[in-house]
């Protein structure tokens, strides 16, 4: 008798291990501890502090508590965006550039963001001197942190890619452990900030904005358009039962959370500036305390970026190009469409219709709701929430059909008899 046991089937309970495995890893790295630095996080706006506080939730970092992971995955998902942002990832598939070196390539981008998170970091808290090496005290230990910071976030993102190699979940589970600890410190002060939220009149706007993202996240969310396609190899009788699927929302929740790792990028780099460079420390700041959520400038770059990421991730998953070449290399067409760019503009065309009306969704639903920060910024946990149920459901429902792949070959197994000309399965 043979099994189907190994690959994309392997055991639920194998998975379950590898994940517990390195999420015991993530969290120890998070208790480790920065030696040299102490005291509490000074020196970033009152814009800044939202900006990051969001950003922290959606990257699994934590930037107020320093330690080994406080980067989190921000360097690592800010590559990933910006890699294809750039174009230089079709740039590296035209020129047929090994996959090795563009995996390098991305590495070596996602060094780079964590040695600027790092630097912004440690520039808001006291550092002692380290008197050790040629260099000056206060440089070597500057030079520590930073290599310190920077190797957990290398680190992170390897636990991270393992775990979508081994485990279950990906980057999810670290960013669904965020999001409870954020909940479980805020849960005390709930009480407090309901009233207040309800005095101000802008509990209701909370309220339902969290309760329609919960609706359309749970009827909608495998919600799909199912386009006709005919296939010159199938039978005429089944032709009915052929299709392209489209999600009506595509993109889930990676808007946001690619999002606030991309909008936190700026002030990254320009608080880095600002401390490397003291000359430019007042242009820095004039910057920083108008780039947040809770400014018109940061929060309308955030909407726009938030909308931007939506169609950009719909056409990203259902890339009509390829889907396009693949449908004419095996004789697959839609009707009254010719195959080839016609086929391609067809399917761009409803992937952009469809998320354009989803990032409408999110801006309306989970982006509006922070207009409120600038005018009551001690509601920020309760303004956040519909992005962060959002991000939560769309981890969920992702985590959920991983399972679902997973536990689908154990339901079979084959089995060969010693009689000849008979199998049973």
């Amino acid at each position: 008798m043979a099994q189907i046991r190994e690959g994309k089937f392997a055991p639920l309970r194998i998975k379950l291990l590898w994940t517990a495995l390195f999420f015991v890893c993530f969290m120890i790295g998070r208790y480790i501890p920065i030696p040299l630095l102490h005291g509490t996080s000074t020196g970033t706006s009152t814009a800044g502090t939202g900006l990051l506080n969001a950003a922290n939730v959606a990257t699994g970092g934590n930037f107020f508590t320093p330690s080994f992971f406080s980067l989190g995955l921000g360097p690592w998902m800010g590559a990933a965006i910006l890699w294809r942002f750039l174009f230089i990832g079709r740039i590296a598939r035209g020129r047929r550039i090994p996959e090795a070196t563009q995996d390098r390539a991305r590495y070596v981008l996602m060094v780079i963001l964590a040695i600027i998170q790092a630097i912004s970091l440690m520039s808001t808290y006291k550092i002692h001197d380290l008197d050790f090496g040629p260099l000056d005290g206060t440089l070597n230990a500057q030079i520590v942190t930073v290599v310190i910071l920077s190797a957990g976030a290398i680190v992170v993102a390897w636990l991270a890619k393992r775990n979508e190699e081994l485990g279950l979940g990906g980057i999810t589970m670290f960013i669904l452990y965020q999001i409870v600890i954020t909940a479980m410190r805020n849960f005390e002060a709930l009480p407090d900030l309901t009233a207040t939220a309800r005095y101000e009149g802008v509990l209701g706007v909370v309220v339902l904005a969290c309760v329609l993202v919960v609706l359309i996240g749970i009827f909608l969310g495998n919600a799909e358009l199912r386009l006709h396609v005919n296939k010159v190899s199938i039978d005429s009788g089944f032709t009915g039962v052929s299709y392209l699927p489209i999600k009506l929302n595509p993109a889930g929740a990676s808007p946001i959370m690619y999002g606030l790792a991309l909008i936190a990028i700026p002030q990254y780099v320009v608080h880095a500036v600002g401390a490397v460079i003291p000359a430019a420390s007042a242009g820095a700041s004039g910057f920083l305390s108008v780039w947040g959520l809770s400014n018109p400038v940061g929060f309308t770059a955030y909407l726009l970026l938030l909308f931007g990421l939506t169609i950009f991730f719909g056409l990203f998953t259902v890339d009509p190009r390829e889907t396009a070449k693949r449908m004419k290399n095996s004789g697959e067409y839609f009707d009254h469409v010719p195959p080839g760019d016609a086929t391609r503009n067809h399917i761009r065309w409803r992937v952009v219709v469809l998320a354009g009306l989803s990032g409408l969704f999110l801006v309306v639903l989970t982006g509006l709701p922070l207009y409120f920060i600038g005018t009551y910024p001690n509601l920020q946990f309760l303004l956040t929430a519909p992005q962060t149920l959002m991000i939560l459901l769309g981890l969920l429902w992702m985590l959920y059909e991983e399972i679902a792949d997973t536990t689908l070959g154990t339901r079979y197994s084959f089995s060969l008899t010693g009689r000849a000309g008979r199998v049973t399965a």
